[in-house]
């Protein structure tokens, strides 16, 4: 029935807006015959789908939306070429019948929304579809219902256990973390007893080596002194001994002597 309405439709829009064969095909004829042509098209492809199961009318569907761009683009030439005639009389008979396209193109848009609704609620709950309705009983829907449900508390399930799991592992990997962070800790603090070692180890070398030097100079300042009072004791024997006083005349008696000798020579 509604595929035999919308045929009587189609029929009645060719006869209503059927050029006169006085008009001639110009150019505004010609995409006016185009456009209506293509939404009679899509009108056509709509009463197919009466009585055909989910994915036949699917398919059907999918036409009908893929000739619905065809509709939009031979209206769009049809307004171009509508808005470049003069003649004020067919301008206005093609507003017209413009106006009545779109009505028609509003109305096969909301079938195709309608239609699509109903595919899809047949395609979720397993039914089959007339391309106006989905023909499912209420147990159907019911028992598909639960089905769905079911799906959906094992899908949470999962989820539930999955997450259970990441935070199992998200508690693992902080208690190893705060594991490493105390190593990371003692390993830091025996660094610092490290460097501290090695300062005072440093600084026990430097007074070591202070103390080294000054023992070194008093060591030579002792042997300076000892040389010193070994030098004043021989000086002190040989001056008791009258070394100094025999050399003392040796050497005035040389130098009369040498006086003597050079009188002579000059007498």
């Amino acid at each position: 029935l509604l595929a035999h309405q919308r045929g009587q439709e189609g029929r009645g829009s060719r006869q209503q807006y059927a050029i006169t064969p006085g008009e001639g095909m110009t150019d505004v004829a010609y995409w006016d015959d185009s456009y209506r042509g293509a939404i009679d098209e899509v009108d056509n492809i709509l009463s197919q789908m009466a009585g055909l199961d989910t994915e036949e009318a699917s398919q059907k569907l999918k036409a009908a939306k893929a000739q619905m761009k065809t509709v939009n683009k031979k209206k769009t030439s049809f307004q171009m070429e509508l808005r470049q005639l003069h003649d004020q009389t067919q301008r206005a008979t093609y507003e017209e019948r413009k106006a009545g396209y779109e009505d028609r193109v509003r109305n096969l848009e909301k079938q195709i929304k309608n239609m699509e609704a109903n595919l899809e609620n047949a395609e979720l709950l397993g039914g089959t579809s007339d391309g106006s309705q989905v023909r499912n009983d209420n147990n159907s829907y019911l028992a598909k219902t639960h089905q769905i449900q079911d799906q959906t508390e094992a899908s949470l399930q999962n989820t539930i256990e999955m997450m259970e799991n990441a935070n199992e592992v998200a508690d693992e990997t902080i208690e190893e973390l705060e594991r490493q962070k105390q190593q990371i800790n003692e390993i830091t603090e025996q660094l610092l007893t490290m460097e501290d070692n090695i300062k005072y180890a440093d600084q026990l070398i430097r007074d070591f080596s202070k103390r080294m030097m000054t023992d070194k100079c008093i060591q030579i300042f002792a042997l300076m002194n000892m040389l010193a009072l070994v030098v004043v004791i021989v000086f002190a024997i040989m001056q008791k001994n009258g070394a100094f006083e025999k050399e003392d005349d040796q050497t005035v008696d040389d130098a009369v002597d040498v006086r003597r000798y050079l009188r002579g020579a000059s007498i």
